[in-house]
Formats: structure tokens, C-alpha cells, sequence
């Protein structure tokens, strides 16, 4: 069964969310930021995995240190968002749009996620 991963990156940590095909959440976790602890994660859930991250500070080191673990991996930059901001809304905000079939720059597939966008 295929596993949506929504990873919200900070410097000192790191909130993964994961859902499944029909969007029920299954889990998340706040990690350190490492890549042996996220890639021990990636590895613990069942294959085919899809990783959806933002663009940031840390955007290239976690696709580098990512890719080889996961199917998919999409780095999206979606902006400024209104609304509740907490690292585990936006992992699962980021695991939903992957799951929808957002690739970089789709701000519709952001919406329908649940990404409240300020224009």
C-alpha cells in the first residue's frame, strides 16, 4: 500500500506525516534533523513511499540525503499559508498534496490539500 510522507523541515527538527491511499492519516513523528533518523523512518514504512517537502534552507540536503529512499520525492515552494500553522498540520498538508499528484508549482493541488495559500 502506498505511503504519502509530508516532511517539515527545521533546523533542529524535523515533523514527518504519513497517510495512506485514501488519506487516513497513519502517523507522524518529530524527528532530529539527521539524515541517518529520517532515512531509519523512510525505511520503517512499506513501499511504494512519495515524500513531499518544501523549499527551504535544508530543501537540497534532504533530497540528496532522501531520494534514494523513497519512489517519488517533490520539493514545492507554496508560499506564505493563512490559517493554523503548526509543523503537524503542514507535514500533513505536504503528504496530502503528494497524494493528490502535486508536482512543484501546482497551487491547485496545494488548495484542494487543505494548503490555505495568501496570494
Amino acid at each position: 500500500m502506498d505511503r504519502y510522507i509530508g516532511l517539515d523541515a527545521h533546523s533542529s527538527s524535523c515533523t514527518m506525516a504519513v497517510v495512506g491511499p485514501s488519506g487516513r492519516r497513519l502517523q507522524s513523528k518529530v524527528l532530529e534533523t539527521n539524515a541517518r533518523e529520517l532515512i531509519d523512518f523512510l525505511k520503517s514504512l512499506p513501499r511504494p513511499r512519495h515524500l513531499c517537502l518544501e523549499e527551504g534552507t535544508h530543501s537540497a540536503w534532504l533530497y540528496e540525503e532522501l531520494a534514494p529512499h523513497v519512489d517519488k520525492i517533490v520539493v514545492v515552494g507554496v508560499g506564505k499559508r493563512r490559517g493554523s500553522k503548526s509543523d503537524a498540520v503542514d507535514a500533513f498538508g505536504l503528504a496530502e498534496a503528494i497524494r493528490y499528484g502535486c508536482n512543484a508549482g501546482s497551487r491547485a493541488c496545494f488548495v484542494r490539500a487543505g494548503l490555505r495559500l495568501e496570494e
